[in-house]
């Protein structure tokens, strides 16, 4: 892998990757997504875990991890849960002057793939992601994309992963329920990627502009008016990825808990419902069902 900057140069781009991940929440909503930066085939930038995109800076809210180790790792064959998150947290190395930081569980994935990675859970592909007519339709759109059942982030996204990422070139790949993620082997063809695959889905399937939420120190008006129009017994009865059932339980629903983060995802949700319902589709419900959700 020829990429090789400084650690500070590094350090400015993944923040610059950052802040197109995180700059609007059509892309990301709460703490979600994450982007990384190989400084060559051993090491690499990652999101600190709990830290949001466009919190991340060249001073802080990324660790640096041996991606190599870990990509070796996983190529090793099976371990569990905390095992993986275990060795991915020991692999991080210190950045001097600056406080260790706990890499994101999805390092395992990111490890796996070219240099530049931009993941997202963009409303637009999870359009496709969380319908049942989706995966089909995104073949269609994007025959060389790489095509993920539900995975929790962790072992068996990474497996799964792992056994569709031999190339190296331009790669997308759409985890169901879940989100997007594409990668590069730099870091402007990254940012293009991913800016013409969420233009592609947009443009063909003719969508609605995303709406415009002001903060809300509870519901926003707008996701109360969504909540009444669907139901908070047709919202328990389909949840549709592990962000609804993280951060739209009952409490966030009365207007409780990390309000900005919930407006986000709800926002996003009933986009989501809203587009797929406007196509004559349906909701991937069996989802929940598959993955212990109820």
């Amino acid at each position: 892998m020829p990429f090789d900057p400084s650690l500070d140069k590094a350090a400015e781009l993944l923040a610059r990757l950052a802040r197109a991940a995180g700059a609007s929440p059509d892309l990301t909503q709460g703490g979600g997504g994450n982007v990384s930066l190989k400084l060559n085939s051993e090491r690499m930038l990652i999101k600190a875990s709990g830290v949001r995109l466009r919190d991340v800076s060249p001073r802080g809210g990324y660790a640096l991890v041996n991606c190599g180790n870990i990509r070796r790792r996983i190529a090793s064959g099976p371990c569990g849960e905390e095992e993986l998150s275990g060795f991915i947290c020991a692999q991080a190395l210190p950045v001097k002057g600056m406080r260790p930081a706990r890499p994101s569980v999805e390092a395992g994935f990111h490890s796996l793939l070219n240099t530049a990675v931009i993941h997202t859970h963009s409303a637009y592909a999870n359009i496709l992601n969380m319908s049942a007519e989706g995966p089909a339709l995104a073949r269609k759109l994007f025959p060389n994309a790489e095509f993920i059942p539900y995975r929790s982030p962790g072992p068996r996204l990474c497996a799964a992963i792992n056994e569709r990422a031999a190339a190296r070139g331009p790669q997308i790949f759409f985890l169901a329920n879940h989100g997007l993620a594409v990668s590069h082997a730099g870091m402007e063809g990254a940012l293009e990627l991913n800016a013409a695959v969420n233009e592609t889905i947009r443009r063909r399937l003719a969508l609605p502009a995303y709406p415009a939420v002001a903060l809300s120190p509870g519901l926003s008006a707008h996701n109360a008016a969504a909540l009444a129009r669907y139901g908070t017994a047709f919202m328990a009865a389909n949840i549709l990825s592990p962000d609804q059932a993280l951060y739209c339980g009952p409490d966030a629903l009365e207007g409780r808990g990390d309000m900005e983060a919930v407006n986000e995802v709800l926002t996003a949700l009933f986009y989501i419902l809203d587009c797929i319902r406007g196509r004559g589709a349906d909701p991937d419900v069996p989802f929940q069902r598959r993955n212990g959700l109820v």
